[in-house]
């Protein structure tokens, strides 16, 4: 079913007047369940085979997802919260502001999102930037599936990583051993944070190394994610923290600059990839 816009959705109705009778409520229960998974179902299916699957719904996720869409790549984000955004919500210490530097100000319009300019760099509302975000890769054609968990990767016929195993998180949290769906992609990303999720499927197998997060420091933890910004084994693009994770970069606190900028590299590096496999 097509999304609907502004522009074609019904008349706002008038304002509704303290008096003024409401008609609503004459639709039934099982309609309402059979509407869900009509229109789940369809966009469920149509995830099983994309070009480019992000495994983690934050920042620099958001940001390649919505890049590539709009490059025309189909782009499916698998997030394992309820909530996508990844640690932007939260700010400092639970303080919903976060900093960024002048040089992602280009992105932020592309989100439509006004920053206060205090001492030379941008504060933002941190629920803000996250919402705007999830917005932008929405309205840009991502399928976004929050609550899945991937438990594994999978391999092509020439090792390559061409797709992820995934489950129901709220299986794994019950510990229930459910056996998981594949969906498969042309490219992989890891954007799932500190966690590394992807690269360490691989790890453990003793396919790849993480050298693991250094500590803390802004200034070259928002330098460092950029640079490691890489595909670090054929289909698989580290980005945001994973990327410190692999290569042993610090980490930062609320200051979003390098993980935005994270996700327009991926993108790049993406979509030169997804071209290579074309001309093949």
């Amino acid at each position: 079913m097509a999304p609907i816009s502004p522009r074609n959705a019904s008349p706002v109705p008038p304002a509704i007047n303290s008096g003024d009778t409401i008609m609503i409520g004459h639709i039934s229960d099982t309609e309402v369940t059979r509407l869900i998974m009509r229109d789940y179902f369809d966009m469920l299916e149509s995830s099983i085979e994309s070009d480019v699957i992000i495994v983690g719904g934050g920042p620099s996720g958001l940001v390649a997802g919505y890049t590539l869409a709009e490059q025309g790549a189909k782009v499916v984000i698998m997030e394992k919260r309820m909530t996508p955004g990844g640690g932007i919500s939260g700010g400092g210490k639970g303080f919903n502001r976060v900093v960024l530097e002048r040089c992602v100000g280009e992105i932020l319009d592309e989100i439509d999102v006004t920053a206060a300019e205090q001492d030379g760099y941008l504060v933002v509302p941190s629920v803000l930037l996250a919402a705007a975000l999830v917005k932008k890769a929405v309205q840009s054609g991502v399928t976004l599936l929050n609550l899945f968990s991937i438990e594994d990767v999978y391999f092509n016929s020439q090792r390559e990583v061409a797709g992820v195993v995934a489950n129901d998180t709220a299986y794994k949290i019950a510990n229930l051993h459910v056996d998981p769906l594949t969906f498969t992609s042309r490219v992989v990303m890891d954007s799932t944070g500190h966690e590394a999720v992807v690269a360490n499927c691989l790890a453990r197998r003793g396919i790849i190394s993480l050298k693991g997060e250094d500590t803390m420091n802004a200034q070259l933890g928002e330098q460092g994610v950029i640079n490691g910004t890489k595909e670090v084994y054929p289909g698989l693009i580290v980005t945001g923290m994973a990327s410190a994770q692999f290569f042993g970069t610090p980490r930062m606190g609320p200051i979003f600059g390098g993980m935005l900028l994270s996700g327009k590299k991926a993108a790049g590096i993406a979509s030169e990839r997804l071209a290579e496999k074309v001309t093949r």
